[in-house]
Parts: structure tokens; sequence; C-alpha cells
């Protein structure tokens, strides 16, 4: 057990699909092209792995699938593997019974890399090339039988060797694993939401029902028992960490250490449970209001978040969900609010009670930690840190209740950018964020007026169509704003 700090577990580290990747083959028209044709598919095929393989794409299971029969056998094959997605190669017609037999039996989203041979339809263009160049033939006929059986799918077209194409198709397969991973997450809720919070609370059963996720109720008893159990030589290890990774701010020492063991028995409840995110509400009597540790533990909020486990305050199981999904996507994300509008700028300033993500801190900064403002009339003052975001791209990831959708809930996400306007005195982790489309006062009333409530996760890059594929693979609604 340690705290995590910049560059641990990693800066920005996405998912990392394991990707199982087919070509069906149908030697019906081979004799138009010559008896090299399988061969030049196979070929096709590991240019494409070696090309997903630079976008980190885990490619454990690749193969040419040339009969129903071959593709049955293929996925028991590739299913030992256990991929997180299944990508269909899809460069030539084939009957769609043979792919069918490797993806009937397996249930894990599928994305179609439609690849052509050749970028061009060449001027003595013949019978053979009909049969080599015939992408746009095969692929509807495997994309009719998906939505006959209404079976998500994402699609994307490019002539082979594309790179840009490459990275699209990994954004998908990226999409793919966190919709696979939603399916099999546990997400910790620790008490039940802050009294009268009922925009941030869902019933834990429609959860399970629309994303396959498990919510497990925990007692903030299950909290103290993990802080109970750290020792002093633990807190001594991670008192040491902070001094050596932050830029410290003067405040009790007590303190500084309950702040400590408190992220520890985090980390420990996480590893105990298996969860994947978690969302406390730590305004009550046995943490915050309490003797020990009778403080918040937004730091430990924070580490966990670091290290791939997004917590959220407040018991907000709905963000909880949003920040896995943009953390998984983005390598990233910050629970926070929209705070305030600049209408003259057309600005808006993000920040939150004192959780933080150091995967978003730039590397020549060194962040702060101190005694959180929040709290300062407290008997005792948690610890937070504190940075500014950096200046770039950035998108906005809300979920919440959709009544008009099928599942009952759908995710929000809204691209912009992060302006690099800073607010030295923004108490918490935050910055200055400009929406993309229209005007601040028209962009903020979409935002407000899809459901949302006032969290959300903000992540660095531009997400609407990644969030958009995790959507479609979990059956769950989305709205881009």
């Amino acid at each position: 057990m340690t705290i995590p700090i910049q560059g641990e577990p990693g800066y920005r580290h996405k998912a990392a699909p394991r990707a199982a990747v087919v070509v069906p083959y149908w030697d019906f028209w081979e004799s138009s092209v010559g008896a090299d044709f399988r061969n030049d598919r196979e070929n096709l095929l590991q240019s494409a792995c070696d090309l997903l393989g630079k976008q980190k794409i885990d490619v454990v299971w690749q193969g040419l699938v040339d009969s129903p029969e071959e593709g049955v056998r293929c996925a028991s094959e590739a299913a030992d593997r256990e991929p997180d997605a299944i990508l269909v190669l899809q460069s030539m017609a084939v009957p769609p019974s043979y792919a069918l037999g490797l993806l009937d039996h397996l249930p894990q989203p599928v994305v179609i890399w439609a690849v052509q041979r050749s970028a061009v339809i060449p001027p003595d263009f013949n019978a053979g090339d009909i049969t080599s160049l015939g992408a746009t033939v095969g692929t509807p006929m495997i994309t009719n039988m998906l939505r006959r059986a209404q079976r998500a799918f994402e699609l994307v077209v490019s002539p082979a060797g594309n790179e840009p194409a490459a990275a699209d198709v990994a954004d998908r397969l990226r999409a793919a694993a966190v919709a696979t991973r939603l399916r099999t997450a546990r997400l910790a809720r620790i008490g039940r939401p802050l009294d009268g919070y009922g925009c941030v609370d869902a019933d834990d059963k429609d959860l399970g029902r629309s994303l396959g996720i498990e919510v497990v109720s925990l007692t903030p008893d299950d909290v103290l028992r993990h802080y109970a159990a750290v020792d002093d030589t633990l807190t001594s290890s991670w008192r040491q960490r902070v001094f050596d990774s932050f830029e410290m701010e003067p405040g009790p020492e007590d303190d500084l250490d309950r702040t400590l063991r408190l992220a520890a028995a985090l980390e420990a409840l996480d590893q105990e449970g298996d969860f994947a995110a978690g969302a406390m509400n730590c305004h009550v009597p046995e943490i915050r209001f309490g003797t020990d540790p009778g403080l918040t533990p937004c730091f430990g909020l924070g580490c966990e978040t670091t290290r791939g486990i997004p917590w959220t305050c407040t018991g907000d199981v709905l963000t909880a969900v949003a920040m896995l999904v943009a953390k998984q996507l983005s390598g990233a994300a910050l629970y926070h609010e929209i705070e305030a509008i600049d209408f003259k700028t057309g600005e808006v300033a993000v920040a939150n009670s004192g959780e933080h993500d150091l995967a978003w801190c730039p590397q020549d900064r060194v962040p702060k930690l101190g005694p959180n403002p929040w709290y300062a009339a407290d008997k005792r003052t948690g610890y937070r840190a504190h940075f500014e975001l950096p200046a770039g791209p950035a998108s906005l990831v809300g979920f919440a209740p959709q009544p008009g959708h099928p599942s009952g809930f759908g995710f929000v996400v809204a691209e912009g950018e992060i302006t690099g306007r800073e607010l030295p005195d923004n108490p918490t982790v935050g910055g200055v964020f400009r929406f993309s489309n229209g005007s601040v006062a028209e962009a903020w009333t979409r935002w407000a007026a899809s459901g949302v409530n006032h969290h959300s996760a903000i992540s660095p890059g531009h997400l609407a169509s990644a969030v958009a594929a995790v959507a479609n693979f979990t059956n769950v609604g989305c709205t881009a704003v």
C-alpha cells in the first residue's frame, strides 16, 4: 500500500482494451483474384493488428474465419483469452454466417472495421478488384444481421494501413472495453446521500439492470474499521511520500496524520471489495463529525481516483458512473461542479470541495497539499491537494436518469477546452472551461436541461464520440451538448 503520486500509476493512462480480431474470408470468388488471395487477407489482418498495437490495443487473439464451423471453433479459442471486445475486419463479400459463427458465441461488444485494400478505384477496375476491394459489399452483410438481432456495434471505414482510422478503431475498442468492464464493475456506496440530495441518487437495482454494475452498500463503520487497522508505520511512510512529492502548506500535524490514515483506509477498503469506483457521504457522525477521524476524506478520494478507482462525494452514485467512464476513456477525471459563469469571456469556473486526480496535474508543476479551506471552521480540517488544470481540449461527462429512454438512464457529454486562465485563490483543484458549441448561456442551458445533477466528471480530450460508443454498447441514452 502506498500513496499515488504524479506518474504513478501513470500519467493519463487510458483503459487498455484486450481485443480479439477476426477476418471473415470466402473462397467463392478466389479464382478471380488468384491463389494467394487468402495469404493477402492474412497479411491484411497482421498489418491491422500491428497498427492497433501502436494504439495500445492488446490483441489477445487473431484469426481468419472461412466457414460457420470455423467461426464456432474460433469463438471457443478466443473466449479463452478473455477479450474485452471483438473487432471484425471486413474486407470482402462473405456470407454473414461465417462471422456470426464466432459472434453468436461471444457476448463482448463488436466493432467493425471495413477495410478496403486500396485507397483508390484503379483505372483498369475489373472482377478481381470487385472481389479484393469488396469491403463495401461484405460489411452490410454482417451489419444487416447485427441490426436484426438488435446487437450494438460501432463501424469505421478506411483504406488499409490508415493510421488515423486505426486510432478511431482503437477509441471504439476502448469504449467497448469500458462497457464490458461496467457490466462486471462493483461500485461501493458508503452510507446514503447527503440529506435532501435526491438529485445524486438512484436505485441500486435500476443501475444494475441498466448497466450490469453491482452497487455494494457499506456503512461508515466499514470505513472506521479500516481506519483503525492502519498502523503508524504505514502513516509515517505516507507522510514521507507526501513531503517528497507535494509542496506542503502549513497546517496541523495531527490533521495531516488523520488525513493520510483515512486515505490508506480507503485504499484498503477498495482492495478488500475489489471496487471499480465509489460514492461516499462523509458528512456523518462517524467520519467528519466524529471524534476520530473527525475530518473529511477528500484527499483519500483523490488518491483512489488517481489510482484508477474514482470516488465521489455526498453519496453521488450517478457521477461515480460518469467518473468511471471518463477516467477509463481519457486517463484522468476530476469530480467537480460548474461554479459560476463569466458571461463576458464565455467561460465557466470549475472546482470542487477537495477531490483531485494527479493524472491531470501538469508534469512541470508540483501539486500543493494543505488544509482544505472549505472546512476551516471545523474542529479538525482535512488536507486537500491543489493545482490548476492545464490548458487543452476537455469534456464534461455526466450520468443521469432519463425517463424517456428504455433503460431509464443516459450519459451527457459536452466538449470544450480548459482555457488556461488561472484562478489562484480557487480553494481546490479546478480551472476555467469554455464550451465548444454556442454561447456560454446557450451551452450551459442545454447542459442543465439534459437532466444532469450539479456534479459531473471533467476530463482531458474530446470524448463525445467515445462516450456515445459506451452508451451504444450498454444500451443507455446519450446526449451531446
